[in-house]
């Protein structure tokens, strides 16, 4: 089944690792090239921070989303304004950049109340890559609505014309999005490749086709890097990401490859990791690059949504269908010192959304101080959130961290559905790393003074309604902090299976 999740993280990993390096010249890179994830730099934000084409990516697919999974360019457009005036789709409510043509276009819509199909820029200036940074979402939607070619140009067009109407950056665009297309049909890049060369391109003019001779009658994956520019001119970018991504054998050397060609390194990097996130998948990419993304879950949850919905109007659904009582023989309920579970990562609930602080004591104290520094990095965890980091010292790979709601919180009546948050997080966010088993405690009891009978009942109930989000967990240990919690569980699981 196909997630837009390998894409659309893959994408906004390479921006965030493109950002603070963005504008930096191919020789200053080469001499330190760029293999974490950084911050501040050339836009002064922390690590993580991803720029425009994420937030446009996100505001496309959020429009569909909300349309039913329609294309309705208007709403595209309100959307982008959103963005550009409210920092909506941003992680820190701030603008990270913002093309120029772009901004005209944006502007023009907002004046004229024209159709944003009207708006966007056809001169010599609006040829630069910042419509190809939105179209992921569009490779999507043109694969599970099984479009033809025909219905593919005409979608590319409208959704790049809200900004650029150029007719370079349109073709660019189709070939992308045919390239992406034809790696969810095959996962083989050399047909990907092949394919965009045999398309027909009559109704392009020779002009605008001659732009992209050394694509479409040579083999741009052979030539030198010296021969390989990485502007935000639309050729030089869309020439840049198929030479990366054709001489790379991984996502990891994909995105290192893209950022350290140098120039535009967000666009080039994001562009190029989305495409490496279809052909080698989410797992594939470097966890520590992934722990350092910003509204890691929200991205993860906009992908599900957006998954479902378009799913949804072909009569489908993303979710997988599995047995209750074969989940529920996974589990094992134990009392023991968590940190001792066997598990490949450990739920560590949190009681401030602060991480760090009212964490439980046995995991923080056993991990050791490079646990409270990588939490004092991260950004706050909303209450049902998550977050992941490494271990460090204790003999796990990873520790799920989780804001849970406080039950005696009057100011909030929504403590349950938080609850449920959490355990929706915790195995979707579990998906994306190489976890095959999770030791989770009695989340809500203790200091945040949920019932137990609520609490066990809930914990029950959500693993089995959100295990399909990672079919390939082998193991649940449900750590009891007593022996009574532990009958407790016991009793309720005997009671529900058949």
């Amino acid at each position: 089944m196909i997630s837009s999740k390998d894409g659309i993280i893959g994408f906004a990993i390479g921006d965030a690792m493109g950002v603070p390096v963005e504008f930096t010249s191919r020789e200053k890179l080469m001499r330190n090239p760029v293999t974490s994830m950084m911050g501040f730099m050339s836009h002064n934000v922390p690590k993580g921070t991803w720029s425009d084409d994420t937030s446009l990516t996100l505001a496309t697919m959020d429009s569909i989303i909300q349309n039913k999974g329609n294309i309705v360019t208007n709403d595209m457009a309100d959307r982008f304004i959103d963005w550009m005036e409210k920092g909506k789709y941003t992680p820190n409510g701030k603008l990270v950049d913002i093309d120029r043509t772009t901004l005209r276009a944006l502007g023009k819509y907002k004046t004229t109340r024209r159709s944003a199909v009207n708006c966007g820029g056809t001169g010599n200036v609006d040829n630069t890559n910042a419509s190809l940074m939105r179209m992921l979402p569009i490779v999507y939607y043109s694969y599970l609505n099984w479009l033809e070619q025909d219905q593919i140009l005409e979608l590319v067009a409208k959704v790049s014309s809200i900004t650029h109407a150029n007719e370079i950056v349109i073709m660019g665009c189709y070939m992308y999005v045919n390239y992406a297309l034809e790696l969810l049909n095959t996962n083989n890049r050399k047909k990907a490749y092949n394919k965009i060369q045999n398309l027909n391109y009559s109704m392009f003019s020779m002009q605008t086709i001659r732009e992209y001779v050394r694509i479409l009658d040579k083999e741009i994956y052979n030539y030198s890097i010296d021969e390989i520019k990485s502007s935000s001119y639309i050729v030089d970018t869309l020439e840049a990401i198929l030479w990366v991504l054709m001489n790379t054998d991984n996502y990891n050397q994909a995105i290192i490859g893209a950022i350290n060609l140098g120039s535009d390194t967000d666009t080039i990097a994001a562009c190029t990791g989305g495409l490496a996130g279809i052909v080698y998948g989410i797992k594939d990419i470097n966890s520590d690059w992934k722990i350092d993304l910003r509204k890691y879950t929200r991205i993860e949850e906009l992908c599900e949504e957006f998954d479902e919905t378009l799913y949804t109007i072909n009569g489908k659904t993303s979710k997988m269908i599995l047995n209750k009582n074969n989940i529920l023989r996974r589990i094992e309920i134990v009392s023991a010192d968590i940190t001792s579970i066997p598990a490949d990562a450990l739920i560590c609930a949190n009681t401030s959304n602060e991480l760090g602080r009212g964490g439980e004591g046995t995991i923080f104290s056993r991990a050791g101080i490079e646990l409270e520094n990588k939490c004092k990095e991260l950004e706050e965890c909303p209450t049902g959130d998550v977050k992941l980091t490494r271990a460090y010292n204790i003999n796990t790979k990873y520790i799920i961290h989780t804001v849970v709601p406080k039950w005696y919180d009057e100011t909030s009546n929504n403590q349950l559905e938080l609850l449920k948050e959490c355990y929706k997080n915790i195995f979707r966010t579990s998906a994306d790393f190489d976890i095959s088993s999770l030791a989770i405690p009695t989340l809500g009891i203790g200091p945040c003074s949920c019932p137990p009978e609520i609490a066990i009942k809930t914990e029950i109930e959500e693993i089995i309604n959100n295990f399909y989000r990672n079919s390939d967990l082998e193991k649940i240990y449900i750590v009891a902090n007593d022996l009574r919690i532990q009958r407790a569980y016991v009793e309720y699981l005997n009671k529900i299976l058949d």
